[in-house]
């Protein structure tokens, strides 16, 4: 859905226009992003020429995994000085994919932060080693189809990782070591595992409490 530029600020404004999707998209420049991410209360992403809006509220199933797996991230990384561990209120910006800046719903990024500003007191990271993206009725051709080309393209990133919140489903990208390429393994069984950091989290961990 593609709407005028009049870009509305607060969630109800935002719900009157997205419908049942909970998402629109309005063309708009990249200072127009900054501008409006400064004031609205909604979750606000910016990729080729668009400022892409989705509604603030979560899912009982969504909220859950999207906690479980930055508690996992914060398991698996502890202890480990040379990053840190952000939720989805925390930017990040791709210069080599037309400066899309998108919020994952947690992302590992690596220290000291390198950051792209915009002016002070608003910035992305530029450097994020980890994101991970739970994917949703509304947001999954968003997530696949607009995100995952862009995360491939950040330099410091290793691994991208894909939760399904529909049904029991984990897709993990990994960059190949000294090579561009990524290799996508897809996981469905509870027991089923896949290593952060070197440590084994089963899918078993990170659907606690929701589809299990």
């Amino acid at each position: 859905m593609v709407a005028e530029t009049k870009f509305p600020t607060t969630n109800a404004e935002l719900a009157a226009l997205a419908g049942p999707t909970g998402m629109v998209r309005f063309r708009a420049s990249f200072d127009d992003f900054w501008e409006l991410l400064a004031e609205a209360e909604f979750n606000v992403e910016y990729f080729e020429d668009e400022i892409i809006a989705t509604m603030s509220y979560e899912t009982d199933i969504h909220s859950p995994i999207q906690t479980q797996m930055i508690y996992l991230l914060k398991k698996a990384f502890w202890g480990n000085q040379r990053v840190k561990t952000h939720n989805s209120n925390r930017p990040v910006c791709i210069p080599a994919c037309g400066n899309a800046v998108f919020n994952p719903d947690g992302s590992v990024v690596a220290l000291p932060a390198e950051l792209f500003e915009y002016r002070p007191g608003m910035n992305a990271e530029l450097t994020p080693v980890l994101v991970f993206e739970v994917l949703s009725k509304n947001t999954r051709a968003h997530d696949l189809a607009d995100k995952l080309p862009c995360y491939k393209q950040i330099p410091s990133l290793r691994q991208i990782v894909y939760v399904d919140a529909q049904r029991i489903e984990i897709s993990v990208w990994e960059k190949l070591d000294g090579n561009t390429r990524w290799l996508e393994t897809r996981l469905t069984a509870p027991d089923d595992v896949f290593l952060v950091e070197g440590q084994a989290v089963a899918l078993r961990e990170v659907y606690e409490d929701t589809l299990l």
